[in-house]
Formats: C-alpha cells, structure tokens, sequence
C-alpha cells in the first residue's frame, strides 16, 4: 500500500535502483514490453488530464510518478474516524472492467477545510490511484467533516481519467446518515452507482463500497 505523502521522485528513484539491483536468472530477462506498456499508459492519461487552470476538481496533472491500486491518503498519526473505502470501476456498461482508470480525490479535514496555508488548495488529503487489471482500487483515510458553514453533507470529491477519456468529475462520496443530503444529491448517479455509502464498522475501521461506471465518451 502506497502512502501519497511519500510519493515523488525519491520514491520513483529508489524503486527504479531496487529493480536494477535484482540478479538476472539465466533465461530470464525483465518484461520490457510491461516497463512499456506502463509507460505509455501513464503518458496517455497525463495527456488526457486536464490543467487546473481555471477548474476547482481537477488533479489528475499532478498523479506521481508512482500510482498503484491501493493508497493511504491519511496516516495513523492523523486525528479522526479510520476510513477504508474500496470498490471497482467498470467501463459505461457497468459491467466490463476498467483496468488503467486514474482516479484523483481529495476531502476535508477535520474542521471542515481544504488547504491551509501553503497547501494545496485542495489541501493535504488528496491522492490518486490506478485500477487493476480487474478495475479494483482501495484507499484509507480518514472521515472529512461538513464545510464549517454546514451547507453541505461531508463528502470525497473523485474525478476518473482514462487512456481514452478526459479528466472527468463523478459524484462525489457521500455517506448515509448525513442529515444534510439533498434529494438532488440522492438521484443523481454521475458515476453509475449510488455514491451515498453506508458503512459498516470492523474494529475502529469504517468501511465502504464505491463502485464507478464511467461516463460515457
């Protein structure tokens, strides 16, 4: 599992050393055609991210140099309820899966605030994932708060890009119980399935299933 706050190029840096590091075993040489195809997937799904000129969700531009399936976006030193989120995303047909899909979040601390400071203004609790070849992900965090004004449920923000789609925003998580859904917020299904979650509890670990059904191209 891949913590977003050690991400960067010291992270990219020591895995490519780790990989050089590795004994050749005769007859055997590394998967050039996967360091490739890795690659070109990241290459494609920076072209379709979309700058943050001017666009308050976007973030894809940003990915790291390392992403993976499983991300922990808020560390066991950080105040809060413990927040396991996971789910699969599908292409349009809700069924087929959708390996190599970038899904960029951010969310709320504590107090209800993005960035502070210096942050960025999406601030600290923001980071990105990629599918498996099943279209799996999984993320831990921690549960954000309501805005401090309470006009608005708590809530994850998502956006989903892929080799073949622009940056593209889906419903954000909401979870069952807020008082402060709306009906709106209750119909829509920007991402296929129904965003609000309701979590069930393993210790003191709240979890939660989000699937995604890619908007149609």
């Amino acid at each position: 599992m891949i913590d977003i706050r050690d991400q960067g190029r010291r992270g990219f840096l020591l895995s490519a050393a780790a990989f050089a590091l590795l004994p050749l075993v005769p007859g055997c040489r590394p998967d050039v055609s996967a360091q490739t195809g890795a690659a070109d997937v990241r290459r494609r799904l920076l072209q379709n991210a979309i700058s943050d000129a001017g666009c308050e969700w976007c973030g894809a531009r940003d990915m790291p140099d390392t992403v993976a399936a499983k991300a922990v976006i808020a560390g066991s030193e950080e105040k809060g309820e413990r927040l396991i989120i996971s789910g699969r995303v599908f292409r349009s047909d809700a069924k087929t899966p959708a390996p190599n899909t970038l899904i960029y979040l951010y969310h709320t601390d504590l107090e209800g605030i993005y960035g502070r400071g210096n942050e960025h203004k999406h601030g600290r609790f923001r980071g990105w994932l990629l599918t498996d070849a099943e279209g799996r992900y999984e993320f831990e965090t921690i549960k954000p708060a309501q805005y401090p004004s309470r006009r608005f449920a708590a809530h994850i923000h998502m956006t989903v890009t892929t080799t073949d789609t622009k940056e593209d925003w889906i419903d954000s998580i909401l979870f069952e119980g807020d008082k402060l859904i709306t009906a709106r917020e209750r119909e829509s299904r920007k991402g296929g399935f129904n965003p609000i979650l309701t979590l069930t509890r393993s210790g003191d670990v709240f979890r939660g299933i989000r699937d995604i059904a890619l908007p149609r191209a």
